[in-house]
């Protein structure tokens, strides 16, 4: 059943930065969504098109509040695309104002304090909400959103590792696996951290992550498969927003081709947003991230090597949509009643 107001109104915390702004553009046309209110400590009192200038046609009189004026709001529904370690107390205040909670911080990810403390280097401050908060990918936990008031964000990488590796995993068929995440300039977000500068990224293929990542910690949770058989490296590259993920899998049997396509069409065949890539060319059987951008879509597809033992697993997604913004949206509308789909039908952008 469909939420039976008109409209839903949202506020955007850290609205100034590039998830902010995509949060933003979708709202702009969502059917049944209002912003109610950019939330920003830096830019409080700035016009919204100042930060985002190809928001300032549809935003034209909008000017971003402080974080008072955002708890202040009257708002159905709060976005916080706020920094992690930084995001949790105020998802709290605002559940306790009756607000419902979409955090695209790591904050709420993960559902142990301890698994928490060793991959963010930091006591969670809001320990209490962690079994509640939902993980915020609809294709894994669209029952449970229904009835939340908290869904967590998703990280960017490890959503593409699911969409690589569920059709297998939860079939129990991985023996070990390698992951390697190609990522763009957009995933540092807008401020970056060292080496993120244009000089320094441009033209270069640049091994960030060799062995582990913290984005490990999702995937044994969501997707079953223990951290000592997996490693995960993420790769610069020369993009601003994309992630092809490609994991080669040992598969605990041999199977053959046309089982990997079962497995696949199985899992995602009922998911508006879930395409897998064609057998032929050849070419297109991994995914490139240029044929998703600026959509909420995924692609996924393989390559099962002569042995039936060896298997590249890929996808492809936007991290700024499918990554960020867009799983948000659509668990959001999920957890208000709205049509799932709901603001998230634009199509990607090609060529990009």
């Amino acid at each position: 059943m469909y939420f039976m107001a008109s409209r839903i109104s949202a506020t955007v915390w850290g609205a100034t930065g590039f998830t902010g702004g995509e949060l933003l553009r979708i709202l702009a046309g969502h059917p049944n969504m209002e912003l109610r209110g950019a939330v920003s400590r830096s830019s409080a009192g700035s016009p919204l098109g100042a930060a985002h200038l190809h928001l300032r046609h549809v935003f034209p009189e909008t000017v971003f509040i402080s974080a008072e004026q955002g708890f202040e709001a009257e708002a159905d529904l709060a976005f916080l695309a706020l920094p992690h370690r930084s995001s949790a107390e105020v998802a709290k205040k605002l559940i306790e104002r009756g607000v419902k909670v979409v955090d695209l911080s790591a904050d709420f990810r993960l559902k142990s304090a301890s698994d928490y403390l060793r991959w963010y280097e930091v006591e969670h401050p809001c320990p209490e909400l962690l079994g509640e908060a939902v993980y915020g990918l609809p294709e894994l936990h669209r029952e449970a959103m229904r009835d939340a008031r908290l869904i967590s964000g998703v990280g960017c990488n490890a959503a593409s590792a699911v969409f690589a590796l569920l059709p297998v995993a939860r079939e129990g068929l991985v023996e070990d696996v390698r992951i390697e995440c190609r990522v763009g300039s957009s995933e540092s977000g807008l401020h970056g951290g060292d080496g993120s500068g244009h000089p320094l990224r441009s033209r270069a293929l640049r091994v960030v992550t060799p062995f582990v990542h913290r984005h490990m910690a999702e995937l044994t949770q969501e997707l079953g498969v223990p951290e000592d058989m997996m490693t995960m490296g993420v790769t610069a590259v020369e993009l601003v927003r994309g992630i092809q993920c490609a994991a080669h899998v040992r598969l605990k049997e041999t199977l053959r081709e046309a089982d990997i396509w079962k497995l696949y069409r199985a899992a995602w065949i009922r998911e508006r947003f879930v395409s897998l890539t064609p057998a032929k060319p050849a070419h297109f059987r991994i995914p490139d991230p240029r044929f998703v951008l600026g959509s909420n879509r995924v692609m996924t597809g393989f390559v099962l090597a002569a042995d039936g033992r060896r298997l590249l697993a890929a996808s492809a997604l936007d991290n700024l949509m499918k990554g960020a913004a867009g799983s948000a949206v659509q668990s959001a509308n999920i957890m208000m009643g709205l049509d799932e789909n709901a603001g998230l039908d634009m199509m990607p952008v090609y060529p990009a």
